[in-house]
């Protein structure tokens, strides 16, 4: 199964004008589009987590009457893309330390288990070599400080990784862990400092993985979830504050 990668967001002009056609051009619900351009804006990041959603303004951003508008940000509530809020409205989910270790330990999971599969079969050089563009695309990343692109590379590398078990329904299970962890992290003040040691980390589960040691790859692939657990449940804390 092919690792989906995300491509660059969007921009607002392009989401708004694609909505429009498909509403007047292609005879799809107001309420349907409505809802697609508003999910598509939350997970390309343009609506980011813990931003507030107005009614009006949402609706006059897509040219719509507040009742889909309405209507989509429930539907959007019911599948964990927005919270509500009594007496004071909607916005973007953001992830909590609950959802966090939860997503985490099922990541640690899924991650083992297919890296165990993956060693029982023969790792192909040029699955050797995919892996190693991502390390490189992500060590240009660390020196221009783009937190997210850098999320998502990483999480590009171990979707990679994962996908050598040739497990199609683990995979996806995997993209959608990954799914809720980028979408809901609010990367303001997420400090990713340590982007050198993970990359790092990456690189010595390379080499383990070259070597066909199992015991060590697995050690450093707990590791290393391990530690970007800690990290993000340290970020939380920090916005609690």
């Amino acid at each position: 199964m092919p690792v989906q990668s995300f491509t660059n967001p969007p921009a607002k002009q392009t989401v708004i004008a694609a909505a429009k056609t498909r509403i007047f051009d292609k005879g799809q619900s107001v309420n349907a589009t409505v809802y697609e351009a508003l999910k598509t804006q939350i997970t390309s990041n343009q609506l980011r987590p813990g931003r507030k959603l107005i009614h009006q303004e949402l609706a006059e951003r897509l040219n719509v009457s507040r009742t889909p508008v309405r209507e989509a940000l429930e539907r959007l509530f019911q599948e964990g893309f927005v919270t509500r809020v009594p007496r004071r409205g909607f916005y973007v989910a953001e992830i909590d330390a609950d959802e966090a270790r939860e997503l985490y330990e099922l990541r640690e999971a899924l991650e083992i288990y297919a890296l165990r599969r993956s060693m029982q079969r023969v790792i192909k050089p040029a699955d050797l070599r995919k892996l190693d563009s991502f390390n490189k695309n992500y060590r240009l990343l660390i020196q221009e400080n783009t937190t997210r692109e850098r999320m998502i590379v990483d999480r590009d590398w171990h979707l990679a990784l994962a996908s050598l078990a040739g497990n199609r329904a683990l995979l996806r299970s995997l993209e959608a862990v990954f799914e809720r962890l980028i979408m809901k992290i609010r990367t303001d003040g997420y400090r990713t400092v340590r982007g050198e040691e993970a990359l790092n980390e990456h690189l010595e589960m390379m080499k383990a993985l070259r070597m066909d040691n199992k015991r060590v790859a697995e050690h450093l692939l707990a590791e290393h979830i391990q530690g970007a657990r800690m990290r993000l449940m340290g970020h939380l804390t920090e916005l609690s504050r």
